[in-house]
Parts: structure tokens; sequence; C-alpha cells
């Protein structure tokens, strides 16, 4: 009797312990981590089946997780990491982490994959997933990947994929498929959906600001709007949106920046599968090197979007070339424009060109010399005709530990060409900045008699990143040919020079305690 008992006892362990034909395969099993989107949480570790990937004929081996299936009730799919299997069909792939999204791209083509969502956007249309298994995130031996169905991508990529249940294969395969003959009697067309949303709002404008650096797309409404990382560019979907032009083929505006290529804009209708009649459409061609991630920043107001590019930090270990004395206050002066960049460029009573950096760097320099006679320290942005980053003249400021910030610049108008007089610009966040332009409008248009146009704030680069008490400085306007020979004139540029190194003495001396 206890012979029978043990021998069935073993016969029981055997058919627990053995996988069915139906269940595995020869690829075997794996112990994974599904991540909820909806908790922001990992679920518990569950064992499913693994898979083995061909293409052609050849295997295709996921260097992070394998491919494994999900099954949802007694329905499974094959999930595949989304590198292994869209790079290996020519595709790109980017990753939008403020929608969590998935970007595969090649050529024009565009599929947006949202983690979480069993709703895909092909080329603008949306689709629905097989089985409403999504793509998602994965922990798999302590290391995580992103997985997307393999079937919908290697299809949408223009692979077909065939199973093998006996080893629980995927064979991709990229030989052509015959396009099917078309029905000799067509049926109607289908009448397309109407969008889902009225219309929000227009967009009035699009423009590049060189000195704040910033690239703005300007509303008449709050706009509602969603940012596509496409690698070498970034395109920003304004939903909802018409163009108050009504320019409907691509428009491209001129850009100087230092890490925006170009920026072009067209009009879209219910195309891009947002559900809006309208979708304006801004991409931003970025310079070698330049990401989204790394060099963007994308905010949204009741007056439009505005993208802000920045560089990573260069100034840290910048040393001046004179010692700075910590005893002395220092003040870092800044001649605008430089290299290639020339600034406004207007022609003097001669006809030759005058460039606005030249005129910046000649009164710089002079400035200098006053306040390194007034005992202070003083560092230069620039001493000669050079191309200095906007972020890496804050930069330098930032890493002296400057106590003041001057930028020289000069105006120019080129619809008034009447208009004359001096501004003094700080960034509307800083108090002490409101302090140190008054400190030298008053003193500098004194002495140059200038037409005094007053102080205003602006969200310069130069104004917004520097640490310290900062102005920018326009001493007069190149546009207007009467003011434009006294900039050129050495005698007048050391009247602007001795006005601004006096609001600063003041400043120093005792506005700065107020």
């Amino acid at each position: 009797m206890k012979k029978c008992l043990s021998i069935l006892l073993l016969l029981v362990l055997l058919c627990g312990w053995m996988p069915t034909a139906s269940a595995a395969g020869t690829a075997g099993r794996g112990t994974v981590f599904f991540y909820d989107e909806t908790a922001r949480r990992y679920q518990e570790a569950v064992t499913t089946d693994l898979v083995s990937l061909t293409l052609d004929g050849s295997p295709l081996v996921p260097e992070g997780a394998p491919a494994l299936i999900q099954y949802l009730g007694a329905d499974g799919r094959t999930l595949v990491p989304v590198r292994t299997v869209a790079e290996a069909l020519g595709a790109t792939v980017s990753w939008v982490p403020e929608n969590r999204q998935v970007l595969l791209l090649r050529g024009e083509n565009v599929i947006v994959l949202t983690l979480g969502s069993a709703t895909a956007v092909v080329d603008g249309t949306a689709m629905e997933l097989p089985g409403g298994v999504a793509a998602g995130v994965v922990k798999w031996e302590g290391r995580e990947s992103t997985m997307v169905p393999l079937r919908f991508v290697s299809e949408q990529l223009g692979a077909a994929v065939d199973w093998d249940n006996a080893t629980f294969t995927a064979g991709l395969s990229t030989a052509s498929v015959p396009e099917p003959e078309p029905s000799p009697t067509p049926g109607p067309e289908p009448t397309p959906a109407p969008p889902a949303r009225e219309d929000r709002g227009f967009v009035t404008g699009v423009v590049s600001d060189p000195d704040m650096q910033t690239v703005s797309i300007r509303t008449d409404h709050m706009p509602d709007y969603r940012v596509l990382d496409l690698g070498d560019r970034v395109a920003v979907d304004v939903l909802g949106a018409v163009l108050t032009s009504g320019e409907l083929n691509m428009v491209t505006i001129p850009v100087d920046n230092d890490l925006i290529l170009s920026v072009r804009y067209y009009q879209h209708e219910d195309d891009l599968g947002y559900g809006y009649p309208h979708t304006v459409r801004v991409v931003l061609d970025l310079t070698r090197g330049v990401s989204y991630s790394r060099n963007l920043t994308v905010t949204a107001g009741s007056g439009g979007i505005h993208i802000s590019a920045f560089p990573a930090g260069e100034g840290e270990n910048f040393v001046p070339s004179t010692p700075i004395d910590p005893n002395k206050s220092t003040v870092v002066i800044d001649p605008g424009h430089g290299g290639e960049r020339t600034g406004a460029v207007y022609p003097d009573a001669w006809g030759n060109d005058v460039l606005e950096k030249d005129l910046s760097l000649s009164m710089s320099l002079k400035l200098r010399d006053l306040l390194l006679a007034a005992g202070y320290n003083v560092v230069m942005t620039r001493e000669d005709d050079r191309d200095v980053d906007l972020y890496r003249r804050a930069d330098i400021a930032n890493a002296v530990e400057a106590d003041l910030f001057v930028s020289v610049h000069c105006n120019a108008s080129g619809t008034v060409p009447e208009f004359q007089g001096i501004y003094t610009y700080h960034h509307p966040e800083s108090q002490r900045g409101a302090r140190l332009a008054e400190a030298i409008q008053l003193p500098l248009c004194q002495l140059t008699g200038a037409i005094d146009r007053g102080i205003k704030d602006a969200d310069f680069v130069v104004l917004r990143e520097t640490e310290m008490c900062a102005v920018l400085v326009e001493t007069g306007f190149m546009s207007n040919a009467e003011e434009l020979a006294k900039l050129c004139d050495s005698g007048y540029q050391s009247q602007v020079a001795q006005g601004i190194a006096e609001g600063v003495v003041r400043y120093l001396n005792g506005l700065r305690g107020r």
C-alpha cells in the first residue's frame, strides 16, 4: 500500500512541474515585473513565457529584456524591446518623457505609442492596438526596458511576422509583400467622422528672439500643446489652433540662435489624431549635439508657448586675465555681439558700414579703463572681435562671483529712423537690477545730452542667467544718422563710458544698500 502511494505521489509531482506544449516553447520562461502606468508602480512579479526572435532567418537577440508574452486573461500578446525591433527595421527611436510616449521614425513615417494606452497614432491616424495590449515598461533581472507589441510595430514598419508555436519563435520577414488587387467594384468612400472637439483659438505669430534665445508661439488663448522629441528636431503641436495669417504652406522664419538652426511651421487640419479640426505644428531644427531633454525648456501661458534654448555651463573654469582682489568689488563688462554676430549694421555719412559689435567693444574698453582707475576689479566677457555665446557670458560672470554685470549695446529701429535715445534694461524679477538701471540712466543721459527713454525690463539671457545685479544699456540708435555719427565719435564714446561708470560707482557706494 505504501509503495502504491509513493508511486502516485511521484506521478502527481511530475504532472505539476511539467509545462504543457501550449504554454511554453524552447525559449523557456522567466520572471518579470510589469509597470502599471495608472498606479505609477510595478505590479507583483509574474512568470511568463519567453519568445525567440529571428529576422529574415537570422537570430535577433535583444540586449536588455527578452521578447516575452503578456497574458490578459486567456489571450496573450508578444512584447519586444522597442529598440531591438525598430532599429532592426530601419527606424529610429525617441522618447518623450512629459507624455510618456515612444516615437518610431522612419523617413516621413511617425508611429507614436503612449505607455499604458491601447491607442497608437500612425502618421497622424489613431489606431487601436490588437487585443488592447499597450506599450509599457518591464523590469527584467533588475533592468528596465520599454516594450512594444511585436506584430503591430513590425507590420507598421513593413515586416511580416510568422509564429512557430512549437518553439515559441516569432519570425520577422522584410521581403516585400505584393499589393492587393483593387476591387473591381469599389464601394462608396466612407464619410469621415467629424472632429471630437472645437478649435480653441488662433496662433497669431511665431517669432525668434536672439537676445532671449527663445522661440515664442504667440496665441490669443491659453494653448493646449504637445511636444514631440524627434531627435535632431523638436515638434510643438498647438492643438485646436488656426494661423491668423491663413497661410497653408510651410513658413520658415529666420533665427539667430546658438542651438536652433531653423524654425518652420505649418497648418494642419484634423490629420494628427488629436480630435481637433486644426492643429499648428512648429518644428525646431537643432544643431548637432543638442537635444530636447538636455537643452530646451517649453513653457506655456495665456499669451502662448515659449521655447528656451540653453547650452551646458561653460564658465565654471573661467580664469580672468587679471587676478581678482577679494577686497574690491568686481564688475563684469559685456560688449554686445562679436565675431560673426555683428549686431546692427548701418552706413555712416561716407557710406561705410558701421557694425554694432565694434561700437560696443570700443565703449566697453573705455568703461573698463575708467572702472580700473576707480579701483574696481574688471572682467571682460570679450576684449577683441570674437563670438561669445550669451549663456557663456553669464557663466563667466557667475564664475567670478561678480557684484555687477553691465552689457553694452547699440539700438536700432528699422521703421522709425527719426527715433533717438538711451534705454537701460533690467530683468523683470530683479529689484536690484532696477535700482542699478536707475543709477546708470540718469548720469548717462546727463553727460551725453541724449534723449532719456527711461528704464525697461526684459527677459534677456544675460539678465536672466546672471546671479548678480545685471543691466543692459542701449546707448543709442544706429538707425538714426545723427545719433550714429555721435556713437562713432571717440569723444562721445568716452562720455557714454563716463556716464555708465558714474552710475556703477553711485550704486556700489550707496544705492546698493537701499
